[in-house]
């Protein structure tokens, strides 16, 4: 089940850096992260642009789940 769910994730975070879609990611240790993925180091590891923090690495096995970005109260 867990190794279904990390495909589910690389599936989507491929997805959205190549359509260059903004996202939200909310994080295995509940933070939440707003912004694009800009680049891709790995299979499992991504350069995250957040909106507040600037560039971060995202690894897969930190993301509880990934999905575009909506503002709120839309």
């Amino acid at each position: 089940m867990e190794k279904e769910n990390e495909l589910r994730i690389k599936g989507k975070m491929n997805f959205f850096f190549e359509e260059k879609v903004r996202v939200h990611v909310e994080r295995v240790d509940r933070q939440f992260w707003n912004g694009t993925i800009v680049g891709k180091k790995s299979d499992s590891v991504f350069l995250f642009n957040d909106d507040k923090l600037g560039v971060m690495h995202l690894f897969i096995y930190d993301i509880y789940d990934v999905e575009e970005y909506r503002r709120a109260g839309v």
